[in-house]
């Protein structure tokens, strides 16, 4: 976590020197791309599982980096598919940090299959953690922020939730049902008359995070998460809705809207989209 009083002395809110400070630490922290809370002046790192103890000593190393920097740092292990771990974890957070100002829900699992190679299992888990996990985060925090008008909450989604790509099906389905959730979310907050909660939309290509092997597409090259990181930050600060990455991204989705399906189907064969997969579908 971050606690602008307890930066080095340089650091100020506005000073231009310690945002860059500040933004080189939300890198550190994103690095491997999993969910991250703001708490009052605190930024605090939360980790899904199952995979508990590279996840442990993936907190405890970045933990150190963030030391070194000279934060000050809260991690916690949540398994964001577990509804009520995170109910708990948030009471957790609320208790020893403080309530939560800005939320980036960004867990997110990917299994690169055909429906038939897709075991039930998987399918559950990815809507439990890509999509449910978004209503239990935002249920256990948005309260606070109603309560103070203050807030942002940051879907972290994909390009996938906006066009559909063969061997992602469960995937596309939850990344669709997380850019859902974030326009009705963000219509009801302003329904209710709360114009002081914002909300973003983080949308982007692939990116070279292990998840998707040997990805491929002339849409441009595989992003890096520090790419990625650099661009929800700028939309957090400006107060962007929908976050492409690469921005280009957002002219694609226009087209897709506007032409024919023989056209939609060229341009997808123009861009070439390639991934290793498994295919269990047998002719």
């Amino acid at each position: 976590s971050l606690r602008a009083s307890e930066l080095p002395p340089s650091f100020t809110p506005h000073d231009p020197e310690g945002q860059e400070r500040l933004e080189e630490a939300v890198q550190q922290l994103c690095r491997s791309l999993d969910d991250f809370l703001y708490v009052n002046d605190h930024l605090i790192r939360c980790f899904p599982t199952p995979s508990s103890n590279f996840k442990k000593h993936s907190i405890e190393e970045t933990a150190t980096e963030c030391k070194q920097l000279g934060a000050v740092v809260h991690s916690y292990v949540v398994d964001c598919s577990n509804r009520d771990v995170i109910y708990s974890s948030a009471q957790k957070v609320k208790a020893e940090v403080g309530d939560v100002s800005i939320l980036v829900n960004n867990a997110g699992v990917v299994y690169t299959s055909d429906l038939f190679a897709t075991q039930d299992p998987q399918i559950q888990k990815t809507f439990e953690v890509n999509v449910l996990a978004h209503f239990w985060t935002t249920k256990a925090f948005l309260p606070a922020m109603m309560k103070k008008n203050h807030g942002h909450i940051v879907t972290v989604a994909s390009a996938a939730g906006h066009t559909t790509v063969p061997f992602l099906l469960a995937y596309c389905s939850s990344k669709f049902a997380a850019v859902g959730f974030h326009k009705a979310l963000t219509l009801e907050i302003a329904a209710l008359g709360k114009n002081g909660i914002k909300t973003s939309c983080l949308c982007p290509n692939f990116i070279n995070t292990g998840f998707i092997k040997n990805p491929s597409t002339r849409i441009g090259p595989t992003l890096e998460p520090e790419q990625v990181v650099e661009q929800l930050m700028k939309g957090i600060l400006t107060n962007q809705k929908m976050i492409f990455v690469p921005s280009y991204i957002s002219c694609l989705m226009i087209l897709e809207k506007l032409l024919p399906e023989r056209f939609l189907q060229a341009l997808r064969k123009m861009l070439n989209i390639k991934f290793d997969a498994v295919i269990g579908y047998k002719n």
